[in-house]
Formats: C-alpha cells, structure tokens, sequence
C-alpha cells in the first residue's frame, strides 16, 4: 500500500494513503482500522490486480465513490454509478431542514425531485417510516439505482412509490405533499471552469447544468410550479448554487403565493438552502 499510496502522491492525488485505504478496505471486506492493524495482511493475486487497475482509475481522476461504487450520506452508505451525481454532505442540509420543518408535525407525504441515488429522498423515509415518499427522475437508470438503495437501506417495509417523470410532469391536478425536496441543476454551462476536472469528466451533465446562462432556469421553475402541489402549510426546500441566494430570495419573493421564505447556509457558510412555506 505505501508503494501505491507514494506513487498516487507524486501524481497530485489528495491524502493518497487513504484512498488506498478505502479502496483496499473494499477489496478485502475489511474496515480500514482493520488494515492499520494488519500491515502483515498479504493480498491474493486477484485482490493485488484489482487494487492497481483501481488506482489507475484513481490516478485517472474517476472519483473514489464510482470505483468502490458507495458514498456515505447521513447515517447510510448509498451505491453510486454515473448515472446519478455522488451525494454530498452539503445535501444533508436539504434533510436536515426537512426535519427541521416538520419537527413534532405528521408528514402524510413527501416528494424528492430529481432524486438521483435517492440520497435524500430515503433519508426521509427513513426518518419518517409512516409518510408515503414519491422519488422521482427524469433518469431511468438513476431510478434504477435508486431503487436498489431503497431495497438496502429500507427493506421490504416501506412507502416509496419510485416515478420517471420530469419534474412535477407526473402529477395529476389535485396532487399534494406537504414537503418537497429537489437537487437540481444549477451550474451555469459558463462557469464549467469552476468545476472540479473529475466532476466534469465523470458526474452527469443533465444533474449538473442548467437549461440557461444564470444557473437559475430549473429553480425558478420549481418555485414557480410547486404551490399547485403542496398542501396547506407545506414546503419547498431547493438546493442552490454559489451567490445564487439573492436572486433567488427575490423571485420567489416575487411570486406573491409563499407567506414565509428562508436561505440556510451549509457547513462552509455558504448559502446551499432555499425553503419557502405555502
């Protein structure tokens, strides 16, 4: 391993041993404290090849998440292919301001748009075993994902109802939730030199970019169009990008139909939230 984790170093790779660590923890089903404990562990010849296309894969820029196929989200590891953005831990505030929301109230059902791994949208159920859940994606193979995590995670006793649909396209007139949750694009296709090179190379475009120059298409529309499918005191809570909060504030604001409207910053005081009440 400290060959590896020298080489993945003098390639620019970030915490090299790590990553070795969390690859080689995967390939023999060990945790990582494990590994530290046993340097004398001594890999079969299947494992060592194994190991070494992956930190090519590594040396590559494919990110960890894909090559081990798992990511950690709240108090769950979720499987990942590309076919859905990796979950990240400045999401867990769309969970933790869901919760926060119906704290000591009943949620009957909720929505997560665009649910990709179904990070978001699982947590939930998770949280709220009683409510039903609708998970949606545009992406067939994304729901497909995302199903299998919920068979994971959730088991055979749930309330999720998993729907291809684009946005609220899947909804019939008198449709209601009392929360919504969307991950949407956001990423201006001119600020794609602000992205990370292994975010680019290998995360979904359609998960990453906005229809338009401002980054804003898909949330404005997804404030604009979520008061005809949330119940009385319900919310929306939306995820959205870097100094992207003022213009949000202000069409949302603008919308005449939200009697309360909040921004929630992530854990690097960034503004990452945006929550209005029906």
């Amino acid at each position: 391993m400290r060959e590896k984790a020298t080489f993945l170093q003098s390639h620019g790779i970030e915490s090299p041993r790590l990553h070795c660590l969390i690859l080689l923890s995967k390939i023999v089903g060990k945790s990582k404290e494990y590994l530290l404990a046993h340097p004398e562990l001594i890999l079969t010849p299947e494992q060592v090849s194994v190991f070494s296309n992956q930190v090519l894969r590594l040396l590559n820029g494919e990110p960890i998440a894909y090559i081990i196929g798992e990511k950690e989200f709240w108090d769950h590891i979720f499987l990942c292919s590309p076919v859905a953005l990796i979950p990240r831990p400045e999401t867990e505030l769309l969970v933790e301001k869901a919760l926060d929301a119906f704290e000591g109230r009943e949620v009957r059902r909720f929505v997560d748009l665009g649910t990709g791994t179904g990070a978001v949208g699982i947590t939930l159920a998770h949280q709220w075993p009683e409510s039903q859940g609708l998970l949606t994606d545009i992406n067939f193979d994304a729901l497909l994902l995302a199903k299998q995590n919920c068979t994971k995670i959730l088991g055979d006793k749930h309330q999720i109802f998993l729907l291809c649909s684009d946005w609220f396209g899947c909804f019939k007139t008198g449709f209601k939730a009392d929360v919504i949750t969307v991950n949407p694009p956001y990423v201006s296709i001119q600020d794609i030199d602000l992205l990370q090179d292994n975010v680019k190379r290998f995360e979904p475009s359609k998960a990453l970019f906005s229809r338009d120059d401002s980054g804003l298409f898909e949330i404005k529309t997804l404030f604009a169009k979520a008061p005809n499918y949330l119940s009385k005191n319900g919310v929306i809570l939306c995820e959205i990008g870097i100094n992207q909060w003022q213009d949000v504030m202000k069409f949302v604001k603008g919308l005449n139909c939200y009697r309360k409207v909040n921004v929630f910053k992530d854990l690097s005081g960034i503004e990452r939230v945006i929550a209005a009440w029906l």
